[in-house]
């Protein structure tokens, strides 16, 4: 899969995120202007913190649009910390607050 796939899949998650809240991400889209999107991903992948785009996307039982299912289709863009702290959070998605 290309980057610009990629790429696509992080605006359309956005997108998504965007339309659940019912307001812009003004956090996350300033942190991928500044550190690209595979950046932004990284950190927030393995920052120990639960990003709200999550909760709200779990919590709508939407957790294969998250930034961490993303991560895991393009495993091959990612250090392997990052995609091992994705899976994790899949498969723990009620394990941190």
């Amino acid at each position: 899969m290309s980057e610009v796939a990629f790429q696509q899949q992080v605006e359309l998650t956005l997108q998504l995120y965007e339309r659940e809240i019912g307001h812009p991400a003004t956090r996350t889209r300033p942190m991928i202007d500044r550190y690209g999107e595979i950046g932004a991903l990284s950190r927030l992948m393995v920052s120990a913190d639960l990003q709200k785009g999550f909760k709200v996307l779990r919590d709508s039982n939407q957790l294969d649009k998250t930034f961490e299912a993303v991560v895991v289709r393009f495993k091959h863009l990612f250090k392997p910390e990052v995609v091992e702290a994705a899976q994790w959070r899949l498969a723990h998605p009620y394990d941190l607050r």
